[in-house]
């Protein structure tokens, strides 16, 4: 599902990374950052950052990063549009919906792209074949 642009910005802008992570890690502010134990892996020295002003996270332990809508989609097991669905009920925002020549060009896209990758996977297997 395609967005109208900025919208994914304006969520973004509206729930603050700090909060949206102090729900289930426990952060100290370190500097401009915030400070805490990555909630993806097990550890005992806080590696897990969230810049506030630029509002994204990394953990420099297991290198997981991202935004907002990426840890809530990993630290909920969420997919993109349940997270964006979930964020934008905590915004106030209302989550576009597609028109429906929006959704059947979505659908030829997915289509073209699908044609792409087997195409690209039967020349790869002839590449590589005795033949190749």
């Amino acid at each position: 599902m395609a967005f109208p642009p900025g919208f994914l910005d304006e969520l973004r802008a509206r729930v603050p990374l700090g909060s949206l992570v102090g729900r289930r890690v426990r952060l100290i502010r370190k500097g401009r950052e915030l400070a805490g134990l990555c909630p993806f892996h097990h550890e005992k020295t806080p590696s897990f950052y969230v810049v506030e002003d630029k509002n994204f996270f990394h953990c420099f332990g297991c290198g997981a990063h991202g935004d907002a809508i990426g840890y809530l989609m990993r630290a909920e097991n969420l997919d993109f549009i349940e997270a964006i669905e979930r964020l934008a009920a905590e915004a106030g925002l209302a989550v576009p919906q597609q028109t429906p020549q929006e959704r059947e060009r979505a659908q030829r896209q997915k289509t073209l792209l699908e044609a792409l990758a087997a195409a690209a996977e039967f020349y790869e297997k002839r590449l590589w074949s005795p033949a190749g």
